[in-house]
């Protein structure tokens, strides 16, 4: 039956001490804030640790958390941080090591699934070669879907800035990308 309530009820009954709130929303969201951290640093082990950390503190901070707000924006402000934390500390980018074999079921899927990965890999090769902004600013909203109004409210800017700063980093990207490519 929790499993069916809102992101905000879920919250709101954790307040009150409903441990299996916490497990849903852990559910619901582990995916997302995952991929946001692989996505950010490169590094599958910090973001599990990453990962784990912050739905440590929306346990410790339910009491916090007020109901007039969006719960993914409050969550990915706690992740935001948590990176900034951890880029603070680290003061370095990582490589991931634990991609997935590609299995085909024949050759023809096989190279369309080799080009798809090879043309991923040089998307994260060409993220991590971005500023940690621009590359906040990609993740959230094309890997997270948030628009630029839930941007802005989560990084704390206003919505034309995070715009221009979003055109910009695509822009960079596409660079990056296209020198990838061409080596």
């Amino acid at each position: 039956m929790t499993e069916r309530l809102s992101d905000e009820q879920l919250m709101k009954n954790l307040a009150q001490g409903d441990n299996k709130a916490a497990a849903v929303l852990y559910d619901r969201y582990h995916p997302k804030v995952y991929g946001y951290f692989v996505r950010m640093t490169r590094d599958t082990d910090a973001s599990r640790d990453l990962t784990q950390n912050v739905f440590m503190k929306v346990i410790r901070y339910c009491q916090s958390w007020k109901e007039d707000r969006v719960f993914a924006y409050w969550l990915f402000h706690i992740a935001r941080n948590i990176m900034v934390d951890y880029f603070r500390g680290a003061r370095k980018f990582y490589d991931l090591n634990d991609e997935p074999e590609i299995a085909a079921r024949d050759q023809a899927d096989a190279v369309r699934e080799m080009e798809a990965r090879e043309s991923f890999d040089f998307l994260l090769e060409a993220m991590a070669k971005l500023p940690p902004g621009y590359r906040e600013l990609i993740e959230l909203s094309r890997f997270q879907g948030f628009s630029y109004r839930e941007i802005a409210e989560t990084i704390a800017s206003n919505e034309n800035a995070v715009k221009v700063k979003t055109f910009r980093a695509l822009q960079k990207l596409k660079e990056i990308y296209t020198q990838i490519i061409m080596e």
